[in-house]
């Protein structure tokens, strides 16, 4: 095996710089190395729910979306990338950006641009169809080829939860990386929001649909109320109670349902649970509250009721 078929790996396999550039022919991107270019680059991707994940090292190339390709979906994703070291420049009809270990680049693939990547940078990339965008009530593209991400708390926080999510993507199972993508999305208003997105474009079922989002992820926080599920999804607790009114909810009827659900599962999958640590785990104040309303709903104590569980799957084996 000579040194040019050694100095770069796609998703684990050797290959030249011919073999290279077709592999990211496949995911929409046309590459091109400079002559001089020695260093080794190396890829890996896998696609996860509704996103496509990577981690890439680069060096001695310039890469552009592939416009109008068959099967990309070029134009139809908004891609984050996340430079984790080293540098990278972006241009696009003299507009430039030079983008550095830290920081965050949205770019929309519906334009060409050119990316550079000169000395060896190692970067994340998250590719996010603009359906999946839009379904949530976000931005769906941004204003030009790419804009940095004005970074804060909030922002750093987001782009930690991606760094995790890329590096685990070799380990984890395919089901709770998709768990992660979809949180990775439902956290995209933290990104593109900082574009001049308004929560006033979102729609009165969207508002409801990122409610329940809000409000499973948090099922067993005791003090969540309606002003924390509407701080969650950046709209006012009015407008968060009319568009759940509309569809005959209420937060936190919505809450306590699946509190009750949840806790029925556990009750099922694990009877020797203690009622304490069920009520904790599902957002009761005390075993003794979540016990009146368990019972209330399902006309047996969580006690007997994981009683009844058992007895029966021992039935049914």
């Amino acid at each position: 095996m000579d040194l040019q078929v050694r100095q770069h790996r796609w998703c684990g396999t050797p290959v030249d710089r011919g073999g290279w550039i077709d592999e990211m022919s496949k995911i929409g991107l046309s590459c091109r190395f400079s002559s001089s270019s020695s260093g080794q680059s190396t890829a890996a991707h896998r696609r996860v729910g509704e996103v496509l994940i990577g981690r890439f090292e680069l060096a001695g190339q310039t890469i552009s979306p592939i416009l109008h390709s068959a099967g990309h979906g070029a134009g139809e994703e908004i891609r984050l990338l996340i430079i984790r070291s080293g540098s990278m420049s972006i241009e696009r009809k003299g507009d430039a950006l030079q983008a550095h270990a830290g920081d965050l680049i949205l770019t929309d693939p519906s334009f060409h641009f050119i990316e550079s990547f000169r000395e060896p940078t190692q970067l994340s990339l998250v590719r996010m169809p603009k359906s999946s965008l839009h379904d949530r009530g976000f931005a769906s593209r941004v204003h030009r080829a790419f804009e940095p991400v004005p970074m804060g708390a909030d922002v750093t926080a987001v782009r930690e939860f991606v760094l995790n999510l890329t590096g685990h993507m070799g380990q984890a199972s395919d089901s709770l990386l998709a768990r992660m993508s979809a949180q990775c999305l439902d956290l995209m208003d933290v990104i593109v929001g900082k574009h001049g997105l308004g929560a006033s474009r979102r729609s009165g079922p969207t508002i409801v649909l990122l409610a329940k989002q809000a409000i499973a992820r948090r099922i067993g926080d005791a003090s969540l109320d309606v002003s924390a599920v509407a701080a969650a999804i950046n709209v006012s607790t009015s407008r968060l109670s009319r568009a759940l009114k509309a569809e005959g909810l209420s937060a936190m009827r919505y809450a306590y349902a699946l509190r009750i659900a949840h806790a029925g599962r556990l009750l099922s999958d694990t009877p020797d649970l203690m009622i304490r640590e069920v009520a904790e785990r599902c957002g009761f104040l005390s075993a003794a509250h979540f016990s009146r309303v368990f019972k209330a709903h399902h006309g047996m104590t969580p006690r007997d009721f994981a009683l009844h569980r058992a007895s029966r799957s021992k039935t049914d084996c």
